[in-house]
């Protein structure tokens, strides 16, 4: 569809109004924009029948309904049954417990990690109010200037976990530009349809297997191949073990993530991808993607997906349309 015509963003409005009509009991908002009342409307005259929505339809419906009120995009990969995959039970940046409803500044909400681009599958993260609230509108270079100080700033996290939050805002935020990245220590399990880097994902790969030697000796096995030459392979298996290493010494109130930020294990991957070269590099990033199950993202369809060029607006919509808060939605989303 294109979204810069005018027709197509009124019909997004309807979809919305159909919408909750049909997934919710609320009655009909006098404060509405036309075309969801509209929508709405027309549900209720085809006789569509009325349900109780989970919390993840309502958040969806939130999502939607806020995105629309500031001009935001809203990919198509975006729906309650995604919500539902993207739910966990600790918050990834303070490490609480996430709860739901309860007004406090530990429930769950939905953020988009790069905040020049739009609601999409790869770009959203669950996170507690109290994080979200926190990044706010922050870059990603903004967030990394406060995991780097001494001071938390304003006492909304620490370092530590404006750290982690960097770890998350990292993937989308150089998701068409992976060549300027900083490697960063993945400090914080990522959401599981986020994009992410090489780098990341071999973090992520290290974490979760090598804790086991055999996990450790099949990680060797399969890197083996992007390694130029013997002296490579040794700093491969110099990182196998010291990750191994590091995370049989974690303390229990530790998460396996922290692994990274202990010196040996981040400076072994260092050492490590410095001497494989361009090709090594690109191999090792080919064979991580293989492990994991992921999939290339093509940075020209992202752009577009994400609506990049109008950071994360729909084309022609701007920032300023209007729409009621709804009020069985609870807490907004950045």
């Amino acid at each position: 569809m294109d979204l810069s015509d005018e027709t197509t963003i009124a019909e997004l409005g309807r979809e919305l109004g159909h919408d909750y009509h049909c997934l919710t009991r609320l009655p009909l908002q006098p404060d509405w924009a036309p075309c969801i009342t509209e929508g709405f409307r027309a549900a209720a005259a085809a006789g569509h029948a009325r349900r109780v929505p989970d919390r993840f339809q309502r958040k969806w419906l939130q999502l939607r309904l806020g995105a629309w009120q500031r001009g935001r995009a809203v990919a198509a990969d975006v729906s309650a049954e995604l919500l539902r995959e993207l739910d966990i039970e600790h918050c990834p940046v303070t490490r609480e417990r996430l709860t739901h409803g309860s007004g406090r500044d530990t429930d769950w909400s939905i953020d988009r990690l790069n905040n020049d681009g739009a609601y999409a599958a790869g770009n959203l993260a669950v996170m507690s109010t109290r994080a979200n609230r926190a990044k706010g509108a922050l870059s990603f270079d903004e967030v990394l200037l406060r995991s780097r100080q001494a001071d938390a700033g304003d006492g909304q996290l620490t370092p530590a976990q404006w750290q982690r939050l960097a770890a998350l805002m990292l993937g989308p935020a150089f998701a068409t530009r992976h060549a300027m990245a900083p490697v960063l220590p993945l400090c914080a399990p990522l959401p599981v349809h986020s994009v992410r880097l090489a780098c990341q994902q071999i973090q992520r790969l290290f974490t979760l297997a090598a804790a086991r030697p055999a996990g450790k000796n099949a990680l060797v096995r399969d890197f083996r191949p992007a390694c130029p030459d013997e002296a490579s392979t040794r700093r491969l298996r110099r990182l196998a073990d010291a990750v191994h290493e590091e995370l049989k010494r974690l303390d229990p109130a530790e998460d396996c993530w922290d692994v990274w930020l202990r010196p040996a294990p981040m400076q072994a991957f260092l050492d490590w991808k410095a001497c494989l070269g361009e090709r090594g590099w690109a191999q090792a990033a080919f064979v991580s993607a293989r492990l994991a199950g992921g999939l290339r993202v093509d940075e020209r369809s992202l752009a577009a997906w994400w609506s990049l060029p109008a950071r994360g607006y729909v084309p022609g919509a701007g920032p300023t349309r209007s729409a009621a808060r709804c009020p069985c939605t609870g807490h907004g989303s950045t």
